[in-house]
């Protein structure tokens, strides 16, 4: 039985973790996929990896081993590409009846330094080069969808 949820998390962009290209992101997560999980208090994959094709990119091909991360849609130039990592803070599910407010909830938002400070460690287990500085690419992300589709996509250079 589908239903709704909804998810708060830690979203950073893959190349603001040093990846250049979709093969390198695909062999990072293969290396991890026994810890990668999208539950609270696990690193998982982000189900918004493949969003920007919402905007109807002429050609684009993310599964593509040399596509570059960092590519954007000249047409929408403020919408951060994928894909994503996420730290699951938490997960309401099933949402309860009437909650839903179908992307009205959705919000994302830089870190403020308490934050940054207290999530620091998660990243530098994974990234041991990982700064204080670098924290500032992380969003704190909530949204709800409905099982069986990939959730909204919720990181943009703009607030």
């Amino acid at each position: 039985m589908s239903c709704w949820r909804r998810n708060a998390v830690l979203r950073i962009p893959a190349a603001a973790l040093g990846f250049r290209y979709r093969r390198e992101w695909d062999a990072f997560l293969n290396e991890h996929e026994a810890c990668f999980q999208c539950e609270p208090g696990c690193f998982g994959e982000s189900l918004s990896d493949n969003y920007p094709c919402v905007f109807r990119w002429e050609k684009a091909a993310f599964h593509d081993p040399d596509w570059l991360l960092d590519q954007r849609d000249p047409n929408h130039p403020g919408i951060v590409p994928g894909p994503f990592l996420d730290y699951c803070l938490s997960e309401i599910l099933p949402l309860p009846c009437g909650d839903n407010r179908f992307g009205e909830n959705n919000a994302a938002r830089p870190l403020d330094r308490n934050e940054a400070e207290r999530y620091l460690p998660l990243y530098q287990a994974l990234f041991p080069r990982f700064t204080l500085e670098d924290m500032r690419f992380v969003r704190r992300c909530e949204y709800e969808w409905y099982d069986g589709t990939n959730a909204p996509y919720l990181y943009s250079d703009y607030d």
